[in-house]
């Protein structure tokens, strides 16, 4: 009787572990503010270069910022 019981108790763990293991993850969901176009600049390593990266980081907030309006209903 102890075995029938442990074999009972091994099928549903096993069939448990088939569905759980067989599912896949659901997939990504893109939405407009995730599906951005404009990529931002990349950072500057020296300092003579944080002048172009401000005006390139203004550039970039400006336009997802009008990206953002022409999206929005």
């Amino acid at each position: 009787m102890r075995i029938v019981m442990l074999l009972a108790v091994l099928a549903i763990i096993g069939m448990t572990l088939v569905q759980w293991l067989g599912h896949k993850p659901p997939a990504a969901v893109v939405t407009s503010e995730t599906a951005n176009t404009v990529t931002p600049p990349p950072v500057p390593t020296r300092p003579e270069d944080l002048k172009k990266f401000e005006k390139d980081i203004n550039r970039f907030m400006q336009d997802s910022a009008r990206q953002h309006l022409e999206k929005a209903p």
